[in-house]
């Protein structure tokens, strides 16, 4: 029994252990206390053991972290470890140095600083923190790539670290991969210029399974031949079928032999797919196959349909030139004929048989006004080509004028071995030219000198050096009752009217260096040498003397009176723009001091007025900078169908103060402050804009004209500015017209010439606006190589009941039909303007009639999306 129960019975019942159940309580009390003094031994023995465990586990644990961090140290792979909880972020050396962190955070960094350091150099950083912040949540692992802001590339792999289901942080790998990213920009940039060589020389890659007996065509040469995908995959007797009879048994057995002897296949095929013609060179070898190909024929087709519309083409050209509308003479280096057209023969008034002989003779006598036949040749020899007018001494063609194209052909070496002559007979177009020049410098009703010309010859004057010693003095006049009679007897009284005070005005003042009829009822008298101001006044006195006597119009008696500006020039003025601006205001105080009266211009009379003008200037300088002007478009149509073809582009003013501002009010101002050419950039900037907008829409682009300032066109600036846009646009060279005066034209002729023609090599065509307005010479109008003539809107608008508009806008027609050039017709404006300029065979219009001016948006709702549902 174990000592303490024996203790404890001895202790509790003295005298009694001898009791029996008292010793079967003690010997179960010794067995229990026996059981539990085991499990306690055995208890003991378990924890030491599991102390021990735990001791070893630790020593393993702490074993494992040190290799971890030894590795996670000294690893050459750049490595960071983010701890959530402890908002920190561990890296290693390899890191450090791959995002040059600076070395003071030894090892470990805040989440913000690390952040920070890496936005510096990300290249997108905000679209990097944005996916961090997304991925938050994502306890997967991932994979990316960063671009460096020094053009390195880094890859990294991210795992989580995990505690039960929280993730606790995230181990990130990082590597540089920039040699790798170079390699595949090689790889891709050759695969880019081989495509390029490939659609250059126009050819596309097939392969032919050896066991389904099936060519393939590579998805490049589906697109050279426009194919759809369903001809991917032909059986190669399908596409023997293709191709001509005696092609088939040439390819089956080249075919044939490249399986058996591996010999490359070549052959040229004419086939015809979907409607199309195709002529092709196949080419072909056998591919032996590798551990994962099989055995195949490989090759290219290259699509050679060019070259053999290119044979095609000198065909057609030898029947061009033959059938041509113009005379066409090709010959040999000593000027032998050696080929020629049946119009040359009519031209030249020779038979077919006897041209070659006699045509040379009577290019002998051919000259210009500067240069003989000879000094023409010696030009062709020394430049390759001469271009003009010519006329004849020989009896059959004194009365004919040619325009003669001249150029020599010359070998690689530069040495000349033909020459190509073209005629075309304009006579008939001379003397439209000759018609055109009186319209445009007299006018019709009085036959007086026009405004035109009066302003030319004021302008001539202005800038001449001997103004200073003979000045002139500028009368301007306004019939004060023309209205009145014009409303009361007729047009036609009014006509004949002012056809009699052009003749009095004439009469009167015999020694006027130029009378002229500035437009309306006004007119201009200049006067050249010194007056002084009492002869002035007594001239003044005299016009409006002669003016207030009567005149017989028809069967009535008519009285007039008129009021004169006078302007000294040039103590007044020294321009012709402010000369007639000063002698219009004079006149204006004259008629407002109760008419019948002549005022003298005075310096004074511009108060009032400037502050405007100048606060006007200031406004459109800044209009252009804060973007107020805005972009108006009105359609351009076919005469035949009335449907649109094109759009003129016009620049509005939104003003904040004024409202919707039209160009009538500010294009002078820009003019004369050269903030024209701002303008002109930025209504062709906003046109390249619109039209950009319009195709990134899907909507049909129409033609464009832009209306270009005389200013401009004297600037090599607005070559630059369409190059610029092409360069950036390249499609805008079908869409872009350039715009220009008349009048802005003859400013500087030769440098309009060569701007237009420099456009015109980019795409960008051309077309004289206000034609008939002003005066272009027919030479340059050719060397213009414009496409598009527009009749000014003041023809059109008397053009169904005045015979005098009627025979212009016939002419100019006509004049543009002999040059090959299309014709506009703007101000149209009724349905009878439109049947007859139709009916005179004018191709394009444009008024009100079909349609206003309108915003881009209305342009895009009422005819582009309609053209679009047509082409779809």
């Amino acid at each position: 029994m174990h000592q303490k129960i024996k203790y404890l019975l001895e202790k509790h019942f003295p005298n009694q252990l001898e009791d029996r159940k008292l010793q079967n309580l003690a010997s179960e009390l010794d067995l229990l206390f026996r059981d539990q003094e085991q499990e306690i031994n055995l208890l003991e023995r378990s924890v030491d053991l599991a102390s021990e465990a735990l001791q070893e586990h630790n020593h393993v644990a702490t074993e494992n972290l040190e290799l971890f961090e030894a590795t996670f140290g000294s690893s050459v792979e750049a490595m960071l470890l983010v701890d959530f909880e402890k908002a920190l972020l561990k890296y290693n050396d390899a890191l450090a140095t791959l995002l040059q962190i600076p070395p003071h955070f030894s090892g470990a960094i805040s989440m913000a600083s690390f952040l920070q350091i890496l936005s510096i150099q990300l290249e997108n950083p905000d679209n990097f923190l944005t996916f961090l912040r997304n991925s938050h949540e994502n306890h997967a692992a991932f994979n990316g790539e960063l671009l460096l802001k020094d053009g390195r590339w880094l890859q990294y792999h991210v795992k989580p670290r995990m505690r039960g289901e929280a993730m606790i942080g995230r181990l990130w790998t990082l590597s540089d991969i920039t040699e790798q990213k170079q390699a595949e920009r090689l790889l891709e940039e050759f695969e880019e210029e081989l495509q390029n060589a490939h659609e250059l020389a126009k050819m596309g890659e097939w392969s032919f399974d050896l066991d389904s007996q099936e060519i393939l065509f590579s998805d490049n040469l589906l697109a050279l031949l426009k194919l759809p995908k369903s001809y991917r995959r032909f059986t190669f007797v399908d596409f023997l079928e293709l191709v001509n009879d005696d092609e088939q048994q040439v390819l089956k057995k080249q075919f044939k032999h490249c399986q058996k002897y591996g010999t490359s296949i070549q052959s040229e095929l004419h086939f015809a797919i979907e409607g199309q013609e195709f002529y092709v060179i196949l080419r072909g070898r056998f591919k032996v196959g590798g551990v994962h190909s099989k055995d195949a024929i490989q090759g290219v087709l290259q699509d050679i349909s060019d070259l053999r519309t290119s044979e095609h083409l000198v065909k057609i050209s030898s029947h061009f030139f033959q059938s041509s509308m113009q005379g066409n003479v090709l010959m040999g280096r000593h000027k032998e004929i050696l080929d020629f057209n049946d119009v040359a023969c009519g031209i030249f008034k020779l038979r077919a048989w006897e041209f070659a002989d006699r045509i040379n003779e009577r290019l002998a006598t051919a000259w210009t006004h500067d240069m003989s036949i000879n000094d023409i040749w010696r030009h062709v020899i020394e430049s390759s080509h001469w271009a003009g007018e010519v006329y004849f001494t020989s009896p059959e063609l004194v009365d004919k004028t040619i325009w003669l194209s001249l150029e020599a052909l010359r070998d690689s070496q530069g040495k000349v071995v033909n020459f190509i002559a073209i005629f075309n007979d304009i006579t008939e177009s001379k003397k439209v030219q000759e018609q055109l020049h009186h319209m445009a410098y007299f006018d019709a009703q009085t036959s007086l000198p026009n405004r035109f010309q009066f302003e030319q010859f004021l302008t001539q004057k202005l800038s001449s050096p001997l103004l200073t010693t003979q000045p002139m003095t500028l009368f301007y006049l306004d019939l004060d009752r023309f209205k009145f009679v014009n409303d009361s007897l007729g047009h036609h009284a009014g006509d004949r009217l002012l056809y009699l005070v052009g003749q009095r005005l004439v009469a009167s003042v015999e020694n006027a260096t130029l009378v002229a009829r500035q437009g309306g009822d006004e007119f201009v008298v200049l006067l050249t040498g010194v007056l002084s101001r009492q002869q002035q006044e007594q001239i003044a006195e005299h016009l409006i003397e002669q003016l207030s006597a009567v005149f017989n119009v028809f069967e009535s008696q008519v009285y007039i009176g008129a009021s004169v500006g006078i302007v000294n020039l040039p103590d007044d003025a020294q321009d012709m723009v402010t000369a007639m601006r000063y002698a219009d205001i004079s006149l204006y105080e004259a008629k407002k001091a109760g008419k019948g009266c002549f005022v003298f211009w005075q310096r004074s009379f511009l108060k009032g007025s400037t502050p405007e003008r100048v606060q006007m200037e200031s406004e459109l300088r800044e209009a252009i900078i804060q973007d107020q002007l805005m972009l108006h478009f009105q359609p351009k149509v076919e005469a035949d169908s009335g449907r649109v073809y094109g759009l003129e582009a016009l620049v509005r003013w939104n003003h904040p103060r004024l409202g919707l501002v039209y160009p009538d009010r500010f294009i002078g101002i820009a003019e004369e402050s050269n903030l024209i050419l701002e303008l002109d950039r930025w209504v062709v900037n906003a046109v390249a804009d619109q039209l950009s907008k319009w195709r990134k829409r899907g909507l049909p682009l129409l033609e464009v004209s832009v209306n270009v300032s005389a200013a401009h066109i004297t600037r090599n600036g607005l070559v630059d500015l369409f190059q610029g846009l092409l360069q950036k646009h390249p499609y805008l060279g079908d869409c872009l017209e350039i715009e220009l005066t008349e009048t802005a034209i003859m400013a500087d002729p030769d440098q309009a010439t060569v701007v237009l023609n420099t456009l015109r090599r980019c795409g960008v065509k051309s077309s004289v606006d206000d034609f008939g307005s002003g005066y272009t010479s027919l030479g340059y109008l050719k060397k213009l190589n414009a496409n598009t003539l527009k009749i000014d809107r003041s023809f059109i608008d008397g053009i169904t009941n005045d015979h005098y508009d009627r025979d212009v806008a016939k002419a100019i027609i006509a004049l543009a039909a002999s040059m090959s050039m299309d014709v506009v017709a703007e101000g149209v404006e009724t349905q009878a303007q439109w049947e007859l300029l139709q009916s005179f065979g004018c191709k394009y219009l444009q008024g009100y009639y079909f349609a206003k001016p309108q915003a881009a948006s209305v342009i895009e709702r009422t005819y582009l999306q309609p053209l679009m549902a047509e082409y779809i």
